[in-house]
């Protein structure tokens, strides 16, 4: 076992914000530890939590550390760590990445890969090229108008000057378009790293053939003596440049082990002991913006709402039920790693630890609970168990309600444990429109209901603790993954705590979308789409399944107390 001490010192040295004094366990729900826990993983040292980052991993070790105090039990996971194989976006081969610029003189310079430059995904691999250079820009017709681009490499900037963030492949077919065989992007717009991290979303279309690689702002700027930064806002207009380059790029899937933190907390009864129940959360997320950021600005997406309040919930159960040790069953408490990947670290534990699930009442998980708006709370999976509604109704807590919900939704890590007949639910506070981006932050929280939340899972686990193990419903409303309902995007961030009512209130809308083209705004309220009438959002999900990408159909929204209907083509 790691000891506590140990764990402390090791991250006292590299993040001094933690409070690492020792503490006596606490038998309440403390909103002080719990805005601690939050504001320790949005900490800029933790970079986001992103699977197979370092920030991430100091993440699982101050889990572990805050394990241990607990004095929960590792079980069979060394360190409280269960490991499981996961790959995430690309990353430089250890060789084969060479860029060297050479002026008019005849010397040359040549970059260091990580510092200098980033080749991008998509780029082509193993191929060295050499030729000039031009300077295009945006890469506009005007642009190349004004240079010859066959056979050598262009310059411009990474991004669109309409502030979209994934629209390299623009360019990069420009490029391609007017015979150029690479392209070297200087750094970043707003919202933007100087060096593009190496993800599919930020890279280049593959089937190009261009050697692509992006080159920091500051080493173009002494090599070339133009300022990039100036040049992009008052134009430099496309030029011939007295530099030839040659490069090769070489990139790889980024594989690794990625991290759940697992403790055990023995029951107390003798015969109930044997059966278990999971309360568990992710405390991944999308480090940079690396993956899923909804507008793609590369700068840390701090998690706090998805998932440092989760994580917070878990924590202050496990310290909470360590301190009264009233559990009659065992309660084993997992901080899940991989979930923004696509649930790789709950599917790791229900694939590794089958033979075990037999034994599991159920999984309780805690996803975005910090943004509760007036008391609502929705609680998914609620068809697992006939049983699930009579244990709510004794789970209440003054000042919030429970909307029991029949469907199993497949975007967090209850799934896989529904999947395999465990009765879940899942406790969601709703999306609001900094969900996957880097405004989701600690001041953004709703602390006071949040702990509120905590509680009715306490209340939750503890009803389970008492009854009878739960018996699994076989009519469970369990919607597969990637299903119909996920085949076309509309762009629009729907508040999902909607329950019922007159239509679903529309959070947030996404740039340049189809919802944002046809005229929706946030602040609307979505009464029908697709010709169904739109009373909660398991209609809404219902209309999705109805709509075929590229086809056009209507949507109707109240706004202002205002009845419109716009045409919408779903993307």
């Amino acid at each position: 076992m790691v000891s506590t001490p140990i764990i402390a010192l090791a991250l006292a040295a590299v993040i001094p914000s933690i409070d690492t004094t020792p503490r006596t366990l606490r038998a309440e729900i403390s909103q002080q530890d719990v805005r601690r826990h939050v504001e320790i993983l949005c900490s800029p040292e933790f970079g986001g939590r992103l699977t197979l980052q370092p920030g991430e991993m100091m993440a699982a070790r101050y889990l572990a550390g805050e394990f241990a105090r607990f004095g929960l039990q590792e079980g069979r996971h060394r360190g409280y760590i269960h490991r499981f194989d996961i790959t995430v976006n690309s990353r430089h081969k250890a060789t084969g990445n060479t860029l060297i610029l050479i002026g008019k003189d005849g010397q040359q310079k040549e970059l260091t890969v990580g510092r200098d430059f980033h080749a991008m995904v998509g780029s082509k691999d193993g191929t060295l090229i050499e030729a000039p250079l031009v300077w295009v820009g945006w890469g506009t017709d005007e642009d190349y108008a004004k240079v010859k681009a066959e056979g050598k490499i262009v310059v411009g900037y990474r991004g669109t000057p309409t502030g979209r963030q994934d629209l390299n492949r623009t360019s990069a077919q420009k490029a391609k378009q007017n015979g150029a065989i690479g392209i070297i992007y200087v750094g970043g717009i707003d919202g933007q790293k100087d060096l593009a991290r190496p993800t599919r979303r930020h890279g280049v279309p593959a089937d190009l053939g261009l050697v692509a690689v992006n080159v920091s702002q500051s080493f173009m700027r002494d090599l070339t003596g133009v300022d990039f930064e100036t040049a992009r806002k008052s134009g430099l207009s496309a030029r011939e440049l007295p530099i030839t380059a040659k490069k090769q790029t070489a990139m790889e899937p980024h594989r690794g082990q990625g991290l759940n933190v697992i403790g055990t907390l023995p029951g107390n009864d003798p015969v109930l002991k044997d059966e278990v129940i999971i309360i568990g959360a992710h405390y991944d997320h999308l480090g940079y913006g690396e993956v899923g950021s909804r507008n793609g600005n590369e700068i840390i997406h701090p998690g706090a709402d998805d998932n440092a309040s989760g994580v917070a919930g878990v924590l202050e159960l496990a310290e909470y039920f360590a301190s009264t040790k009233s559990n009659k069953r065992t309660i084993i408490f997992q901080l899940y790693s991989g979930e923004e990947v696509g649930l790789v670290g709950a599917f790791a534990y229900a694939r590794d630890f089958a033979a075990e699930l037999p034994k599991v009442t159920a999984m309780l998980n805690m996803d975005m609970i910090g943004r509760v708006r007036d008391g609502n709370v929705i609680v998914y999976g609620a068809s697992t168990s006939r049983e699930w509604n009579d244990v709510l109704s004794k789970a209440g807590v003054p000042g919030i309600k429970l909307n029991g919900n029949n469907d199993v939704m497949a975007g967090s890590d209850h799934f896989p444990f529904a999947q395999r007949q465990v009765p879940v639910l899942f406790f969601h506070s709703g999306l609001t429109p900094e969900y996957h981006t880097e405004k989701d932050t600690v001041d953004t929280l709703n602390f006071p209901d949040m702990i509120k939340v905590i509680e009715a899972v306490k209340l939750t686990a503890k009803e389970l603790d008492n009854r009878p193990k739960l018996a699994w419903n076989p009519d469970a409303q369990i919607r597969p993954r990637g299903g119909q309902q996920r085949q076309v995007r509309l762009g629009l961030t729907p508040d999902m705590s909607s329950s019922g009512g007159q239509g679903v209130l529309v959070q947030g809308v996404a740039h340049d979308s189809p919802a944002a083209i046809a005229g929706v705004r946030a602040g609307d309220r979505v009464i029908e789409l697709a010709g169904r009438k739109i009373t909660s959002m398991e209609d809404l999900q219902a209309a999705f399944g109805l709509m075929r990408a590229g086809t056009a159909t209507k949507i109707t929204v109240i706004r202002n107390g205002q009845t419109l209907t716009f045409d919408i083509t779903p993307a």
